[in-house]
């Protein structure tokens, strides 16, 4: 029977949460979030009326309770046991073990298991374990007493977190071996930035091992897992294989085939300022007529992007969400919080401009992979059409795609580049890829007119050379 972790995003990667009566290990440095998660642990509990028990061997009741209050956390019926004050060195019997008397060691453990707070316990915290190691000074002796006490409460039907400090040796720490699953949060340092890391490193039940993003927000920890949403990927709709949407522009609909199907990916590739979010803009206007739409903006502002639907295309929009994504703490968050958005707003259309920036949110680049692959699973299940901008930083007559290994997904590429025109630097687009049938295989002049929005020309066939920019 599994019992739910009171950690937002955990319970997906266990499966449901912890196991009952099973003992977890929580290690990592200071100030990486062992202590919170140990209190959202019992809080989890007290909001299904549980017993809950908290021994400290790390901090003083004051400073933990001080600690919840600060993220809005009543902790009033939480059970309290400080044994830092128990294990003081001006008043303590416990300085060391003596590990020759076994009398000596049976009331250390007795000090924690026979304590009337323990009884009926449904789940126990017990916060900065290391403190025993020190006392027992011998590792049989500590594994001992440490054994013993887990023991005794998953015997009494207690669900137990421990933690501790981490060590370089991974997995090695004698505690490893005596808990059912092992956690350790982490800070990894990646493009000018530091991540908080979740390392699921151990379970004896069924669960995703590996590692996940998380932060600590106002909410506590908050884990955000890069894995499929198994509500939305088998949402009850029917096939969009063959239904299109009209982009509102004619000529584009022309050189896409016919418009744009339900449920596809449509990658707007190429250099600064060459019209990719605005073409994107006039697909969300289009939309905006009968349904929601949601912009992932990672550089312009809302303002901005309002203030240009309304210069470039005289329209403000009734049903498009704009989400401004600077200040995300990762890839993950980034994933959980589109993932949520599809849940509550159902768009139709949903735009990510552009996906470069995604990589400064990750560790890897495999991440903002995993990350579109499943987002464009999501989109193919629920019949959103999904827009990514990618943004070329080649040189101008380098003819490239897109840099981050993500065009392998589009179902449909538009490209655009700069070319040179009788002493003019004009902007061209051409439609590079349809995986679903024929398209227009020219460029076309893309040009803008403020108040009357996207302007594309005739296919210019009378020329050559145009996709490496060196035409004839």
């Amino acid at each position: 029977m599994k019992i739910t972790t009171g950690i937002t995003g955990l319970d997906i990667i266990l499966k449901g949460g912890f196991e009952k009566s099973f003992t977890y290990l929580i290690k990592g440095g200071p100030g990486s979030g062992k202590t919170l998660f140990g209190l959202q642990f019992l809080i989890e509990g007290l909001k299904k009326g549980e017993k809950c028990v908290y021994i400290s061997f790390d901090e003083s009741v004051e400073e933990i309770v001080y600690q919840a209050k600060s993220f809005g956390w009543d902790v009033e019926n939480i059970f309290f046991v400080d044994m830092l004050k128990e294990l003081d060195i001006y008043s303590s019997d416990f300085i060391f073990l003596d590990y020759d008397s076994r009398t000596e060691i049976v009331e250390f453990i007795d000090s924690i298991t026979k304590l009337d707070v323990v009884e009926n316990a449904n789940r126990v915290f017990i916060d900065g374990i290391g403190t025993i190691k020190d006392i027992a000074r011998d590792d049989a002796i500590y594994r001992r007493v440490l054994s013993s006490i887990i023991q005794y409460l998953n015997s009494k039907g207690a669900t137990t977190v421990v933690s501790c400090e981490k060590t370089k040796d991974i997995g090695k720490e004698i505690v490893s071996y005596v808990v059912s699953g092992e956690f350790s949060l982490e800070s990894v340092k990646a493009n000018g930035r530091i991540f908080r890391i979740l390392n699921v490193l151990k379970s004896r039940s069924d669960a995703l091992i590996g590692n996940y993003y998380f932060d600590i927000t106002n909410k506590g920890i908050v884990v955000y897992p890069i894995i499929p949403d198994i509500t939305l990927e088998k949402k009850d709709r029917f096939d969009y294989s063959k239904e299109l949407i009209t982009t509102g522009n004619a000529e584009l609909d022309s050189m896409l085939g016919g418009g744009i199907l339900k449920g596809s990916e449509v990658m707007i590739s190429g250099k600064s300022g060459v019209g990719k979010t605005n073409l994107c803009l006039q697909i969300l206007m289009q939309n905006d007529l009968k349904n929601v739409g949601i912009i992932y903006s990672f550089e312009e502002s809302k303002d901005v992007i309002l203030q240009r639907y309304h210069d470039l295309f005289n329209y403000k929009p009734n049903n498009l969400i704009i989400k401004e994504c600077e200040d995300l703490s990762s890839i993950g968050e980034f994933y959980w919080t589109v993932v949520d958005d599809l849940k509550h707003y159902n768009p139709s259309v949903v735009v990510i401009d552009p996906i470069n920036l995604l990589s400064n949110l990750a560790i890897t680049d495999e991440d903002v992979v995993k990350t579109i692959r499943l987002l464009k699973k999501i989109a193919k299940a629920t019949g959103i059409v999904l827009l990514v901008v990618v943004e070329v930083t080649q040189e101008i007559d380098v003819f490239h795609l897109t840099g981050i290994g993500v065009s392998q997904f589009a179902d449909y590429l538009i490209f655009g580049r700069y070319i040179e025109m009788e002493g003019e630097l004009l902007k061209a687009i051409t439609v590079i890829k349809n995986r679903f049938g024929d398209h227009e295989r020219t460029f076309r002049i893309l040009d803008m007119k403020s108040g009357e929005g996207l302007k594309i020309g005739k296919p210019l066939k009378e020329y050559s050379g145009l996709l490496s920019g060196k035409y004839e």
